[in-house]
């Protein structure tokens, strides 16, 4: 009963809608779920592989190779969904639809929960409504059948439970249990996106060093090392320099840096609270932290180089780190001091403080750490035994693309706007929020620089008043948004989101995705939430006002369901289509140009594979593919080792495999007998031909 009576009506509602609206989508005629929703073609490589792992055949995408291209959590939930492949391949989409609804739902509901309890009623209804109906978060987290939504659902559930743990920890003892439970969920969260690694693991420096300041400077540290480090090598090299030869070596510094900073920063003072010392004082102390710390790192990496673990690297990018990581740290410690309270605080000397809390901070680091690197270490044990190597696949090929500086698929960051997560196409990592702020800018674009070449300095302008615009109202409730920064987890979430989009922009990753940016979707939901409900604060003074804002709020719930209403009633018609048209024409017309029982290439091939009867789809791009046809791609021996393993038709574009990463070694073995859509279907032959 009391679990009944902690359900607003509104939950109620939104439970109702979103199932009902999505019930109607998940009853739809066959035809669409392919052509209209699950589009995406890395969807079906979860798909065919959990329908193949159900029926026995291991974790393989064509029953011959075994592969672990996919994240583990979300591979669990879709394979005792796709069992029922057996019965019919539209059944899987169906239920498969309907649980991604459930999750969303439950999503929703807890951004509601959390908003409300520590924001205002009226914001909340508005920051769940949109993460319920929002065309773009809809689209790319679940329309698509990847782990985006298990992924986001999982950031909001640590982040929920971390505000219910804040407000426990500082009146009562926290049992090691808890600990350990907040250490398996942040694992959840980190198997549903193997990335959200950063994530789980600054959560735990949020949770041990929780009744210090070093909660909240050291993720910060992290964030600006990594950028300060990487983004030094950059301006000393340049964006292709970097990709193609600079990457691996930039990263193995900026790991070393890490710790050294680190551990420099604390052991000089600058993790005591900002008002311990005068500021000078406290400059000083991060200033002698940081050319310590440089010198140290610098050395540490010139004899690695010395005795042949290290690579090449530009030494003047240690001093360019430098002084970035003196300016931006340093400024941390200024925002810090100006934005706490102003009284005074006893000095604690590092050494002192670390003989009274290292016990406590070893137990509760062994409970988190324990339970997340011990699941962790598992994986890497199970995949490096069972597949040969301890990580995705899929991950390691794309990191070899990016290396590549030039290929047939998507491309590493070439340009600052990129590599801050502001360029186009995947690398718009604050979307669908940045959309916002280009439609305010076309809206300007009559008062101020109206030229078309200024479009991007537009949206740059209008983005930093907006950003000037929320500092500003922070700053005026300084208490309040304090609050909100801690209870709602702002702190570890933004510094996870940095270091989560520059383990992409920064580390020479060719293929990144607009699916994988779920952590800066909801840091820019909470961050807006914030913003509107200081907007809002002087209204909710006035009588009678927070019921009009709740009812207006409802109001844009409604408008905004409808109009996702009728994108549905388009998209997944009932009775539009004959029950027999065939679910993809490809497919079709693969059926009717190869035999029964044939293996077949494709680059792609996800909802081919999926789809094709009596025929077997083999990914050629690596992506879905084993570890040790990644080696095999990589020198050039594809086509024979491909041939051996019974292929006999290869149906692709002979223009990219012509390119980088096929380097045209498949030429030699086609002959083209057919074409459609734009791809030649080719029989790939026993011998080359020249």
């Amino acid at each position: 009963m009391n679990f009944i009576k902690r359900i607003a009506p509104f939950e109620v509602l939104l439970v109702l809608v979103m199932m009902g609206l999505h019930l109607f989508a998940a009853t739809a005629d066959p035809y669409v779920f392919p052509n209209h929703w699950f589009v995406r073609d890395d969807s079906y490589y979860y798909f065919k592989v959990a329908q193949n792992i159900a029926a026995g055949y291991g974790s393989t995408f064509d029953g011959i190779n075994m592969t672990n291209g996919y994240h583990p959590l979300w591979m669990l939930i879709c394979i005792p969904i796709f069992a029922l492949a057996k019965y019919d391949l539209i059944l899987p989409l169906r239920v498969l639809l309907t649980a991604i609804t459930v999750i969303h739902t439950a999503t929703s509901v807890m951004l509601y929960r959390l908003v409300k309890t520590h924001l205002s009623h009226a914001v909340a209804i508005c920051a769940a409504i949109f993460w319920s109906f929002n065309g773009y978060i809809h689209s790319v987290v679940y329309e698509m059948g990847l782990e985006t939504p298990i992924a986001a659902f999982s950031l909001v559930l640590v982040i929920y439970l971390l505000s219910k743990f804040e407000n426990e920890w500082r009146s009562n003892p926290i049992p090691l249990s808890r600990i350990a439970w907040l250490g398996f969920f942040s694992a959840l969260a980190m198997f549903s996106r193997l990335d959200l690694v950063f994530f789980a693991v600054i959560i735990g420096i949020w949770i041990i060093f929780r009744n210090t300041p070093i909660r909240y400077f050291l993720p910060l540290d992290i964030a600006i090392i990594f950028i300060t480090m990487t983004s030094s090598v950059i301006l000393r090299t340049s964006f292709s320099s970097y990709n193609t030869v600079y990457a691996g070596s930039g990263i193995e510094v900026t790991m070393i840096a890490l710790v050294i900073k680190s551990l420099s920063l604390y052991f000089f003072g600058a993790y005591q609270h900002p008002h311990t010392l005068p500021k000078w004082q406290m400059l000083r102390q991060v200033s002698l932290a940081l050319l310590v710390s440089s010198l140290l790192t610098t050395g540490v990496y010139t004899l690695l180089v010395q005795i042949g673990l290290g690579k090449g690297f530009p030494r003047s990018a240690f001093l360019l780190d430098f002084l970035f990581s003196l300016i931006l740290i340093s400024a941390s410690r200024l925002i810090s001091a100006w934005f706490t309270t102003q009284r005074s605080y006893p000095a604690e000397a590092p050494l002192s403080q670390l003989r009274l809390q290292w016990k406590n901070w070893l137990r509760e680091g062994a409970a988190y750490y324990g339970i997340l690197g011990g699941l962790l270490l598992f994986y890497m044990i199970f995949n490096h035994f069972t597949f040969g190597t301890s990580s995705p696949v899929s991950g390691q090929i794309k990191r070899w693309w990016g290396s590549m500086g030039d290929t047939a698929y998507e491309r590493p960051v070439a340009s600052w706007d990129s590599y801050f997560g502001l360029g186009e196409d995947a690398y718009q990592t604050w979307q669908p929020y940045s959309e916002f702020f280009w439609k305010t800018s076309d809206y300007i674009r009559p008062y101020i620089l109206p030229s078309e070449d200024a479009e991007f300095l537009r949206f740059y302008i209008t983005s930093a008043a907006f950003v000037l615009l929320w500092i500003i109202l922070v700053l005026i409730n300084k208490r309040r948004s304090a609050q909100a920064f801690i209870n709602l987890g702002i702190v570890p979430l933004f510094a996870a989101s940095i270091v989560h989009m520059l383990s992409y922009t920064a580390t020479a990753y060719g293929g990144a995705k607009e699916w994988y940016w779920s952590s800066q979707m909801i840091l820019i939901l909470l961050a807006f939430s914030l913003l509107f409900d200081l907007l809002l604060k002087p209204l909710r003074r006035v009588r009678y006002i927070n019921i009009l804002l709740i009812f207006t709020a409802c109001f844009y719930g409604i408008s905004s369901a409808e109009n996702f209403w009728r994108t549905i009633e388009y998209t997944m018609p009932h009775g539009r289509f004959e029950a027999d048209r065939p679910y993809l024409e490809v497919v079709a017309f693969l059926e009717a140009n190869t035999f029964p029982g044939e293996v077949i290439g494709m680059t792609g091939g996800g909802n081919v594979g999926y789809f094709i009867k009596d025929r077997t789809i083999v990914n050629m791009d690596g992506l879905i593919n084993s570890y040790e046809y990644f080696h095999i791609l990589q020198s050039q021996q594809a086509a024979p080792y491909l041939r051996e393993r019974g292929m006999t038709v290869i149906f692709a574009n002979p223009r990219l495999l012509a390119l980088p990463p096929y380097y045209g070694q498949f030429a030699p073995y086609l002959e083209k007998y057919s074409s459609y859509g734009g791809k030649d279907l080719l029989y790939l032959l026993e011998e080359p031909k020249y």
